[in-house]
């Protein structure tokens, strides 16, 4: 029970109402009748035994900018990749800070996102050390995707699930209340067969550039799993390589979803990797690397690849593509969503644009086959 006590404000009597419950801080308010201080003493009373006056207590009393800040912290040392969080809670921080997490509404939030959506913003920036702008240039402005917004929103979702399930300071999360952008069905671009060939005739101008290359494109793997595969992942007699360990971590695994997955390899592919194992790094033992003023480091692809592309006369090309490609021909040869998913290391349903894309072939494939039974019928012998 509350303790209610009068006292005197001058000439007119208050009465101060105080509650302690254990698990909760000590409350404290002054009223000018007994009967509002024992009102509010119930209302509390009642809230704390529900376990919702604690959180609201710190809904009021904490900001956005402070949730960020922790977040920052004690959140995103545990993630894998946090590269979109470092873009995205700065962003937040400076729209919506200063916000006590009572105050952050949905209509605050949906606000906040149109502003995100109409917002100019540049990459470049003239003071960084190794800008490509030259002097007097201004840098391009670009707008945000749609799904470069949900992914912002998606950010900050998870500070308020962190906030609410963690560290207990709000009682329900906003984002339940705001929607996301329309996407579109997504970028999937894949080399022709043709591409293809020019394609190796300009990476196989660098050894190191090419295996990774046909590594990417008949394993279906992803850059940051190649550069971080080790020699002891690679059983060459086998023709397997592990996926999925960071280099000198036994248990942290590095693939996206962060399910350590085996890949198979063959042909070429595994020819390059047994001539790259004839010399390998003491004193580094990534399969992919490049020096450095303090040794090896990870291999840096990406302008030998660009250059490789732009060399091959490839338009709208990215690394990534080759992950896309290697799908798209696993599709076409007739590999089933579940087997996509055994060799790509994919949890979600995008395998599904790869087997709509292999459909477009099923006409050319269905009279290809009526052409082959078609000529058993009228032949009476089999067919090659």
């Amino acid at each position: 029970m509350a303790n209610i006590r009068e006292r005197r404000r001058g000439d007119k009597p208050v009465f101060q109402a105080q509650i302690r419950m254990a698990g909760y801080p000590s409350r404290t308010g002054t009223f000018p009748t007994r009967r509002m201080a024992e009102r509010w003493a119930k209302t509390v009373e009642a809230e704390m035994i529900e376990g919702k006056h604690f959180k609201s207590v710190e809904a009021r009393r904490r900001t956005l900018a402070e949730a960020i800040d922790r977040y920052s912290d004690e959140e995103l040392p545990k993630k894998r990749a946090d590269t979109m969080h470092r873009y995205c809670l700065p962003w937040w921080r400076a729209r919506l800070g200063h916000l006590k997490m009572a105050d952050i509404t949905p209509a605050a939030i949906v606000d906040a996102r149109s502003q995100l959506a109409r917002q100019p913003y540049t990459r470049a920036r003239a003071s960084a050390k190794r800008t490509l702008l030259k002097p007097g240039e201004k840098p391009a402005e670009f707008r945000r995707s749609n799904s470069t917004v949900n992914r912002y929103l998606e950010v900050l979702s998870h500070v308020f699930t962190i906030a609410r399930r963690e560290w207990h300071w709000i009682s329900s999360n906003p984002m339940e209340g705001v929607g996301k952008l329309h996407e579109g069905p997504g970028r999937v671009r894949y080399l022709s067969e043709e591409e293809r060939k020019r394609l190796f005739v300009e990476t196989s101008k660098d050894p190191q550039l090419h295996a990774l290359v046909l590594l990417a494109l008949s394993t279906a793997s992803r850059a940051g799993e190649l550069l971080n595969m080790a020699w002891r992942d690679v059983d060459l007699e086998e023709g397997r390589m592990l996926l999925g360990r960071k280099p000198g971590q036994q248990s942290r695994l590095e693939t996206k979803n962060g399910t350590a997955r085996a890949a198979w390899i063959s042909g070429e592919a595994l020819r390059l990797l047994q001539e790259r194992a004839k010399t390998p790094h003491l004193d580094d033992d990534r399969v992919f690397s490049s020096p450095g003023r303090r040794g090896r480091s990870k291999y840096n692809y990406h302008d030998p690849f660009v250059a490789a592309v732009k060399a091959a006369g490839l338009e709208d090309f990215h690394f990534h593509d080759l992950r896309h490609s290697a799908a798209t021909y696993l599709a076409r040869a007739g590999a089933t969503e579940q087997q996509l998913r055994a060799i790509g290391g994919w949890k979600s349903n995008v395998v599904n644009k790869y087997v709509h894309l292999a459909g477009d072939d099923v006409k050319d494939l269905l009279a290809g086959l009526s052409t082959k039974v078609g000529g058993v019928a009228e032949k009476g012998k089999d067919s090659e």
